[in-house]
């Protein structure tokens, strides 16, 4: 208690009424985080992380304490994963997994954990520029309930989430350490900011320039460069991680992550309707609900309010809070700006090195922090008595404008692996992706295999593939494996060579193994096509052993982090002896006193909370839609369309009729599956002449002038529909630049790509406005203008 009130001037019984309140408001965030089965029903946790916590957890298990190499992906035949993913996560999982605590629920808690952090880490970053602890309330709220952090942990549960929450930390450190330079406050900011690059491959990348553009400024203000030191030396000390990525790129298929046209972000700009879109609201019966890619309205009004309040503060003479909120409200506009078509110059002239990002959404993370802390500061410019009411009610609609979009429940299920998922459960649901290694593109695929690791390969070595019992492909009557141990970073085989042979074994050649044969170093190569290890045997009884080397990248990586951290080590020490010696260390800043949340306030708070978790959760559908079978929620139209063979099509959304050439059409389609579809099926929207006499499309010479196919109708295969729930699938259709202008049919259906053929509308279902044209659907016609 005694740091907290050292740092907030506060006596005991404010310090607890003020925890209590941030506790309270985090607590909105935990409970559905904790409570429901996250790892499960987000995206990336659920159909990937999990299971690569698992097969991480197994490395550490061989005796590898940093895996880069595991010999169980890619079916067994071993893959290189590791050394491209950062480790935090991971690490997180298998501390857990320690303790006996299963990796899904391991995951809930890092999550939960993770949201904390960042809220409590931006209400320290607000309350350090501000010293008003109301404003970092509504900066924690607003970084806390922001869309795109809620949709990163809770929709995608991507490692991405974790380095994202600790952005807040490196910018008060950095700020921290500015304000009175120590060898302590360095160590602690060079920290922070190691472990943000340690969470994640990119997201790290996306705070970087404005990390430096704020340690610059600090330099200029503090007349100090140890925010840039605490920059450079966390990077250093993260090198073993960072640089063997950089240096093996060209040693797997990497290039096949930029292969997409859809990860390519820039031609892939985000619509303004999305970022501007209305706070979402879950619908019951629908499965694939989802926050999308919105900026969060509540949060975006305060960053506008805040460009008149620069103005405000530098005339008010209080330069140290206008030059913050500058700094906030620039880099948030300029994210803002980049995120929309508007940018899509600078993305040309810089794709090369921007296309790496896959998605623009990424910069949100830090756009989502910016808005935050202007917010916190809009609220310290206010007059005293106005900065408590201001702060509770900005954070109150911030928080009920999220709440509809904390019911995880209702979200997606991507994994059924339970509780307690096992490396068999990993085993099947990499074979079910394409033996990728829970990749999404095999980008990490070793180079020298060029034959695909699908089906065939499952038919070739089995399911439950195990090196250990098979260590050899095709064994000759010339060789015989008398022992084999195979592990994560090694193999040994005790061999039997009647002629002179070569030994193929079941692993993908990858240039970081080294042989010895009898202790003797054995020569290793790639076999054509498989990317098999091969290794000549002589005759006679050998000892052949694999290990996993390390490069040179790798050990200077290592040498120049220990030399970092040696470095910071005496920094450090010689801090404490100055201290002890009696050198003169400044008061820290106490702030004045401010007038802590009432008793009253955090009773009815938490009645509040308890009231929305154990009545309005459990026995109400307040805060979210529920669809019948005379309404659907979200559509302008409901119908009831049945397809042979299909979902039904239970509704639509057109939010304007007329359309311009060059512009997008817009349109929402419902659809419900009675039965799961048989095989996986494309949905498709047509702009098409709706009279005879119109001219074609000149470039197809088709009645077709527009179209969009969408291969995962609503995000997801439709042999993963659950029978009875709603799936919403959104077309934004180009309009080509020389479309005649008139009536054009919008045309709507499900096509069967293993047949070729379109799925037939039932006639006795589709009534007025709607008809059929020959296997499709129509639609109220577009007027193109």
């Amino acid at each position: 208690m005694s740091i907290l009130q050292s740092w907030t001037g506060d006596n005991r019984s404010a310090t607890i009424r003020w925890l209590w309140l941030l506790l309270a408001v985090a607590a909105l965030v935990l409970y559905p985080t904790l409570k429901e089965d996250v790892a499960a029903r987000a995206f990336d946790s659920g159909t990937v992380h999990i299971f690569r916590g698992l097969v991480f957890s197994q490395a550490i298990s061989d005796g590898v304490l940093f895996p880069r190499w595991t010999q169980f992906l890619h079916l067994g035949l071993g893959s290189p994963l590791f050394t491209f993913l950062t480790p935090l996560s991971y690490y997180g999982m298998d501390f857990f997994a320690r303790l006996g605590i299963p990796h899904p629920i391991g995951w809930r808690l890092l999550a939960a954990g993770a949201l904390l952090l960042g809220f409590l880490g931006t209400y320290l970053l607000v309350y350090t520029l501000t010293r008003v602890k109301w404003a970092s309330l509504l900066g924690g709220a607003a970084f806390l309930f922001a869309p795109y952090v809620l949709r990163n942990m809770l929709g995608r549960g991507t490692p991405e989430a974790f380095s994202m929450v600790l952005y807040p930390w490196v910018i008060w450190s950095l700020v921290w350490l500015a304000q009175r330079p120590s060898g302590l406050r360095l160590i602690l900011a060079s920290l922070l900011w190691a472990a943000c690059i340690a969470g994640h491959v990119l997201a790290p990348l996306m705070l970087a320039p404005f990390a430096a553009v704020v340690a610059l400024a600090l330099a200029w203000r503090y007349r100090t460069v140890t925010p840039l030191v605490a920059l450079v030396a966390g990077g250093l000390l993260m090198a073993p991680v960072w640089a063997p990525m950089v240096s093996e790129q060209a040693y797997v298929h990497v290039e096949r992550d930029f292969s997409e046209a859809y990860a390519n972000p820039v031609v892939n700009p985000i619509p303004l309707d999305r970022l501007l879109a209305a706070p979402v609201v879950y619908d019951t019966q629908r499965d694939n609900n989802q926050i999308g890619d919105q900026v969060g309205l509540l949060q975006l009004l305060l960053l506008v309010l805040a460009i008149p309040g620069t103005v405000v503060a530098w005339r008010a003479g209080r330069k140290d809070l206008a030059a913050a909120l500058i700094i906030a409200v620039v880099v948030a506009l300029f994210l803002f700006w980049l995120l929309t078509a508007a940018s899509n110059p600078l993305w040309d002239l810089l794709a090369g090195a921007l296309r790496r990002l896959q998605y623009r959404f990424r910069l949100m993370g830090v756009l989502a922090l910016a808005m935050a802390v202007a917010a916190g500061i809009l609220v310290a410019l206010l007059p005293k008595r106005w900065q408590a009411p201001a702060a509770l009610a900005l954070s109150a609609l911030l928080i009920l404008v999220a709440l509809p979009s904390l019911y995880v429940g209702l979200q997606h299920l991507y994994a059924t692996f339970g509780t307690r998922p096992t490396l068999a459960d990993a085993r099947a649901a990499e074979i079910q992706s394409g033996g990728t290694a829970f990749t999404q593109y095999n980008e990490f695929e070793p180079l020298w295999r060029e034959a695909p690791m699908g089906d065939a390969l499952v038919a070739e070595i089995g399911p439950d593939f195990d090196p250990s019992v098979a260590p050899l492909v095709e064994p000759s009557s010339a060789l015989a494996v008398v022992s084999s141990q195979v592990a994560s970073s090694r193999w040994d085989l005790q061999l039997q060579a009647t002629a002179p042979t070569t030994a193929t074994l079941h692993m993908l050649y990858y240039p970081r193994w080294r042989a010895t044969l009898d202790g003797n170093p054995a020569a290793l190569q790639p076999q054509p096509v498989t990317g098999y290890v091969q290794a000549a045997i002589p005759p006679g009884d050998h000892s052949l052993t694999l290990r996993y080397g390390r490069t040179a990248v790798e050990t200077i990586a290592i040498a120049i982090s220990l030399l970092t951290g040696i470095a910071l080590v005496a920094i450090g020490v010689r801090d404490l002896l100055k201290r002890r010696r009696g050198a003169r260390v400044p008061a820290p800043v106490v702030a004045p006193p401010e007038t802590a949340p009432s008793w009253w306030l955090l009773a009815g708070f938490t009645l509040l909370i308890a009231f929305k978790w154990f009545y309005v959760d459990t026995s109400t559908t307040w805060l979210r839609c529920v669809s019948t079978p005379e309404r659907v929620c979200g559509a302008d139209s409901t119908t009831d369309v049945a397809f042979a063979g299909g979902p039904r099509l239970r509704g639509y959304a057109v939010p304007s009729q007329t359309v311009k050439p060059g512009e997008d059409f817009r349109v929402a389609l419902y659809w419900q599956a009675d039965e799961k579809p048989a095989d996986n099926l494309y949905g498709f929207v047509h702009i098409r002449n709706s009279q005879p006499d119109l001219p074609v499309n000149p470039r197809s010479g088709s009645e077709i002038w527009a179209q969009q196919d969408n291969f995962t109708p609503g995000n997801l295969s439709t042999t993963d529909y659950v029978p009875g729930k709603l799936y919403r699938d959104e077309y934004r259709v180009p309009i080509p630049e020389d479309i005649p202008p008139g009536d054009y049919y919008l045309e709507v259906g499900w096509l069967n790509p293993a047949t070729g053929e379109q799925l037939e509308p039932l006639p006795e279902s589709v009534t007025p406005p709607l008809d059929i044209l020959w296997r499709s659907i129509l639609l109220p016609s577009v007027t193109v203008e």
